[in-house]
């Protein structure tokens, strides 16, 4: 598991990547019960919170916030060019704006990301704690620390969030460390992620009883749905070889590529160096994917299957292409002066598959059991194979089309075996950690209600992925923004 413990968050080390939900996402919201979180409702408060620099003309985006993203439009490797081309030829239409809400559900997409006019990243951290911010006098920001629990008191309308406590961080097991505490007059707001927040309110006494019994934590409020339905989009790379010159690779093995780039971005915001990896996405749907994934079929709906509006239209499959080694392995093919990888990442965007996290022990500096269960879910192979499948046709497409790939990292086969093989060796995480807090009723494990209201405790809100009903089926920085900015309008129309 990875996280960023710093301000700003995973916002400082991750992908930089601007997606939000297709419109279909929140229609599904409503029709699961949720209230307010219709289209229509969540769209202002992205448009509020950015700046877009690439569509400033676009009536759907956002033009006077404080965070910057912007697309790259010079695309530097040729093999990004003949994706887009092959993609075409299956029936995939390419659209230069990814987050625009009347795109198709099926599409390959341009890719928008939170760089600034200057080239640098735009983290949360610089978007929402500028200077003039992070000095005021009523904000105090501590650093180094670690919260140790949630201060829940009885009163006579119920359990309510007092404030929290907390204590130096540090690695040094045993020490006696000096606790803090922090009152609240009116709410704590958890914004730890979906694998600190669980642990917080854990910690706390507020989860799964008989865990927290295992543990000798005192109960204050029996919350299954605490650490439950953790999610993540599991990802699987088909890759190839490719000219090294057109992959990422070349600054590798050739300083002087290093020196030229890193001379072209600090003197004109340019190049490789301010590339990051993922330019464009294909989002599909698994159902319109013929056996070999390599032509989508209509329907008698025709267009209305793509239609990003619909709740079945939302799509499972993303694949991302990178001009790099998208897994972990070293492969010796690739140590030659001649010879890069080629990338597709192939991504299941709705999983059925959901895990659990737990305390591994009261020390809130432990880190917690998280179990993902990837794959435990049949249809999550079936998906995963249509994906794989996509991929290895756009690799074939792509040689058809006189570019120069060959096979690194394949499956044996097409067969199911096979295919189920690769998957289960290839699979990784791509750091979405999710839903852990989910936005549903007590019964149906949630955690919080519309309004992010932790349920049974008064004064204690969640914004962050934890609260997600089940994982959104994109990137999550711009979603996870977007329920901050509605949390705060929550609590200013509370008081």
């Amino acid at each position: 598991m990875v996280s960023g413990r710093l301000l700003g968050g995973t916002s400082k080390i991750n992908n930089m990547l601007y997606t939000r939900q297709v419109p279909g996402e929140f229609s599904a919201w409503t029709e699961a019960g949720r209230k307010g979180w219709t289209w229509d409702d969540v769209e202002p408060y992205y448009n509020k919170s950015e700046t877009t620099l690439s569509h400033t003309k676009s009536e759907h985006r956002g033009h006077k916030g404080p965070w910057f993203n912007r697309r790259l439009d010079d695309i530097p490797m040729q093999n990004i060019s003949e994706t887009i081309a092959a993609t075409s030829s299956f029936g995939i239409p390419y659209v230069t704006e990814s987050n625009d809400p009347s795109a198709p559900a099926v599409c390959c997409a341009r890719l928008d990301h939170t760089i600034d006019d200057q080239g640098r990243r735009c983290s949360a951290f610089d978007a929402f704690l500028p200077p003039h911010v992070a000095l005021r006098s009523n904000l105090d920001i501590c650093t180094e620390i670690v919260v140790t629990s949630v201060d829940l008191e009885e009163t006579p309308n119920g359990l309510r969030a007092v404030g929290v406590f907390f204590e130096h961080d540090s690695i040094i097991r045993g020490k006696t460390h000096r606790r803090y505490h922090c009152s609240a007059k009116r709410e704590v707001i958890l914004s730890s992620g979906a694998i600190g927040t669980p642990k917080i309110l854990m910690l706390s006494g507020v989860g799964p009883a008989e865990h927290l019994k295992s543990l000798n934590i005192p109960v204050k409020k029996d919350l299954p749905g605490v650490g439950a339905n953790l999610q993540d989009h599991l990802g699987v790379p088909v890759i190839f070889k490719a000219p090294k010159h057109d992959t990422f690779e070349k600054l590798l093995s050739n300083p002087f590529s290093i020196l030229w780039e890193l001379i072209k971005y600090l003197l004109f915001a340019t190049g490789l160096m301010l590339c990051p990896l993922p330019q464009i996405s294909i989002f599909a749907l698994s159902r319109l994917l013929d056996d070999d994934s390599n032509t989508v079929v209509h329907s008698a709906n025709g267009k209305a299957e793509f239609d990003a509006h619909i709740s079945s239209n939302v799509p499972d499959i993303e694949l991302m292409a990178l001009s790099i080694n998208a897994s972990d392995e070293q492969f010796v093919e690739l140590k030659d002066w001649y010879t890069g990888a080629f990338s597709y990442l192939c991504v299941a965007l709705r999983p059925e598959s959901h895990g659990t996290l737990r305390l591994r022990s009261v020390d809130p500096r432990d880190f917690p059991v998280c179990d993902l269960a990837f794959l435990t879910k049949p249809n999550d192979y079936v998906v995963m194979r249509k994906a794989v499948k996509l991929g290895l046709a756009l690799g074939r497409r792509l040689r058809e089309q006189g570019y120069p790939l060959r096979d690194l990292q394949v499956p044996d086969s097409e067969s199911d075996e096979d295919l189920d093989k690769f998957i289960r060796a290839g699979s990784r995480t791509t750091f979405h950690y999710s839903s852990t807090c989910r936005m549903a009723p007590e019964a149906e494990l949630g955690a919080v209600d519309d309004q992010l209201r932790v349920h049974g405790i008064q004064g204690l809100r969640i914004a962050d992925a934890s609260i997600f009903s089940s994982i959104p089926a994109t990137h999550l920085q711009a979603p996870v923004v977007m329920v901050a900015e509605r949390c705060a309008d929550f609590i200013k129309a509370s008081y």
